[in-house]
């Protein structure tokens, strides 16, 4: 005896493919299809978010990067300038404590 194969279509196992049993297998079948798919997309879309992810922590870190050494740039000369005027106001400071002391001298002198 041949061996008879069962149509997968055949939904309720009565030897009979009806239409609406060809409906319900082929929507069944376009289902698993679309999850598939679905799936898939999800599983692109999760990999794709991950390294862009990746992408962006290092360009943030190389932005970073650059905003720090800017930062100390710009730290390093304001605190060369704060020296400079500093150093400047101590020699004008000498200066004129020595022309007050020679004021005051000259004062003395006349009164004396």
């Amino acid at each position: 005896m041949a061996e008879e194969t069962k149509d997968p279509r055949d939904l309720n196992g009565d030897g009979k493919v009806t239409l609406g049993e060809k409906v319900q297998y082929y929507a069944g079948k376009a289902g698993e299809k679309v999850e598939k798919a679905t799936d898939q997309a999800f599983s692109e879309v999760k990999e794709d978010a991950k390294e862009l992810y990746g992408k962006a922590s290092v360009k943030a870190k190389e932005v970073y990067d650059k905003a720090s050494d800017k930062a100390k740039e710009v730290y390093d000369k304001a605190a060369d300038k704060a020296k400079d005027v500093y150093a400047d106001a101590k020699e004008e400071i000498a200066e004129a404590a020595d022309k007050a002391k020679a004021k005051i001298d000259e004062f003395k002198a006349k009164k004396a």
